[in-house]
């Protein structure tokens, strides 16, 4: 690995973190700051910085309890070097989960990359979509409610236009874990892409599903994204 490589750690950083430079305009962000862009607004997050910014060059982070519609920041750290670039990193809060004894029966020890196969196999039977799959092959077996993916799964791909050419992408979430029942849990992501516009009527329904199965839901215009706890 090379010093050039660090933008690999950046990228699979659940934290966003957006650069702008001197015009106000952004130079670049990760995966999760793409996210947060399709809840607030660029100028907001731009402002937030600068208010932020530490006097003398350097970084700073500030507390601060900020929310965009289902993302929810403990504080944030602001930082430049000179005046070309400025950086925003935000925290994202650790979601605390208490499923009931009832909850958990319902979880069956399952491989994950069968399962989505299988989920790809049984929607490519009634709609046609080009897919194209990346997976990390060596994710363990961990504790799923099958029925629910199933569901979950299908909705997701239902909201893609027939015909229209998808990624998915599966692998382990680095450095990223969840706590349930006072445990701590490996995340999986999973993600769904485009170039089209998804059909989004139907996003408050698949992220009450994935809320009983305490998976995290982010969707925006063209992608989605779960965080499946490796119960």
């Amino acid at each position: 690995m090379t010093y050039s490589d660090y933008k690999f750690f950046l990228e699979n950083d659940n934290n966003p973190f957006i650069l702008f430079n001197a015009e106000k305009r952004i130079a670049y962000l990760n995966t999760a700051a793409e996210f947060l862009l399709g809840r607030a607004n660029k100028n907001d997050i731009y402002d937030l910085c600068i208010a932020n910014a530490p006097k003398e060059y350097g970084s700073k982070m500030t507390y601060v309890d900020l929310r965009y519609d289902d993302l929810s920041f403990y504080g944030i750290t602001v930082g430049y070097q000179d005046d070309t670039y400025i950086g925003i990193r935000f925290y994202q809060r650790v979601k605390k989960m208490q499923p009931t004894a009832k909850e958990l029966n319902k979880y069956i020890k399952t491989d994950i990359n069968t399962l989505l196969e299988t989920s790809i196999s049984l929607v490519t039977m009634q709609e046609s979509y080009e897919i194209k799959l990346m997976t990390d092959m060596d994710i363990p077996e961990f504790r799923i409610s099958q029925n629910d993916f199933f569901k979950i799964m299908r909705k997701c791909f239902h909201s893609f236009e027939p015909g229209d050419r998808l990624q998915l992408t599966l692998k382990i979430r680095v450095g990223e874990s969840i706590h349930v029942k006072n445990r701590r849990y490996k995340l999986v992501k999973l993600e769904m892409s485009t170039q089209k516009k998804r059909i989004v009527e139907d996003d408050r329904e698949i992220e009450s599903l994935c809320e009983s199965n305490f998976i995290d839901y982010l969707a925006d215009d063209t992608k989605i994204r779960l965080l499946i706890p490796m119960l």
